[in-house]
């Protein structure tokens, strides 16, 4: 055995004798039960040593308040834009949440059509800035940009399709700082999001379970709420899910640019995806044809349920301090511990496919020798 080899064989044994926790002794008790199965895999680090090299730990760090980057007229602009534009892209959120939850309004109010134009009107205005923005930045980028910067505009040009987008835009001379409200500048990486979600986590139960009183006043009181306000409720309660859009919205706007894995946290989290796109759905119902079939209100019931399964997922990071259900602990425990499994199975698996390929690669060599 090789003596780097032989050190962490013995730094391995000394872990073990002062390892005192029987969770951890078990994992080290399963992975010594496949040594035989997995030799041809020691084999195969021969070849392929940085197999055996430590995975980079996961950067949990929480670096907010850092100071973003200055000395040239890009950088100056930057700083001064990046929070007003914010703020602006904001807005225009705001006025999107407005908008895509009026689209299947019925009625001919005049009053609602007039209130639709104006945050259009918004909306359109707030974009043209944006537009003056990528213009502006495109410019200072020819002259004071460097690489980092002329590959980061282009993505840029997704906040002109959508300007909430800049919420989650990078800075462009260093992408791994981003700008957040009451936090500042902020390093991106897997610490600053499990901190943001702990912190959205309680908000965001809370914002979901709006949707029940707003179901059962749209199902079974509609007519007596409405004669008691006096007022276009069908407007009220599109109003109303429109706020509850905004939060998911927001939420995963924010998260989603932080993440380091996108693809991977937008399958994590469909069910949040699926709620922001609903609305749009509602669209159809302009539609005659396809108006009859109400389609507009079995959205809303798969609304219903994406955020009552949004709300069992912020359970996780508020049920430690809050008991919002009446779920046992010992349950979650082995919720979690069935995740461990699969996670196992999952490890196990790629291990296979280690084994096939270097037995794959042993019976390369053999055969060439042969040769």
């Amino acid at each position: 055995m090789h003596q780097s080899d032989d050190n962490r064989k013995q730094e391995v044994i000394e872990a073990i004798n002062d390892c005192q926790n029987p969770y951890l002794l078990f994992q080290v008790r399963q992975l010594t039960k496949r040594s035989q199965v997995l030799d041809p895999v020691r084999k195969l680090c021969k070849n392929y040593p940085w197999l055996a090299e430590e995975i980079i730990p996961r950067d949990m760090r929480i670096k907010t308040g850092c100071q973003a980057p200055q000395g040239n007229p890009l950088a100056s602009y930057l700083y001064t834009s990046t929070p007003i534009l914010y703020g602006l892209a904001l807005v225009c959120l705001i006025a999107a949440a407005a908008l895509v939850n009026l689209l299947s309004h019925e009625g001919e109010n005049i009053a609602v059509a007039f209130f639709q134009s104006r945050v259009a009107l918004l909306y359109g205005l707030i974009w043209l800035v944006f537009v003056g923005d990528f213009l502006v930045l495109t410019w200072l980028i020819g002259r004071y940009g460097n690489r980092k910067a002329k590959k980061e505009i282009y993505l840029r040009l997704l906040v002109i399709l959508f300007p909430p987008l800049h919420m989650g835009s990078r800075h462009l001379l260093r992408p791994r700082l981003q700008w957040i409200p009451f936090l500042g500048w902020c390093y991106r990486n897997e610490g600053l999001l499990v901190h943001l979600k702990g912190k959205f986590s309680v908000p965001m139960i809370l914002i979901a379970l709006l949707i029940l009183p707003i179901l059962i006043i749209e199902w079974q009181f509609y007519e007596p709420v409405e004669q008691y306000l006096n007022a276009d409720l069908s407007f009220v309660l599109d109003m109303a899910q429109g706020f509850i859009w905004l939060a998911f919205a927001y939420e995963f706007i924010l998260m989603i640019s932080i993440s380091q894995e996108k693809i991977a946290y937008a399958q994590k989290n469909w069910i949040d995806l699926l709620i922001i796109l609903l609305p749009f759905i509602a669209f159809v119902r302009t539609i005659r044809l396809i108006k009859i079939a109400r389609l507009s209100q079995i959205a809303r019931g798969y609304k219903l349920r994406g955020l009552l399964l949004k709300a069992r997922q912020g359970l996780f990071f508020a049920g430690i301090f809050h008991k919002l259900l009446t779920v046992k602990p010992e349950f979650q425990i082995k919720s979690l511990k069935k995740k461990l499994e699969k996670n196992q199975k999952e490890r196990e698996e790629l291990e296979e496919e280690l084994l096939l390929m270097a037995k794959l690669l042993q019976k390369g060599s053999s055969g060439s020798v042969e040769e």
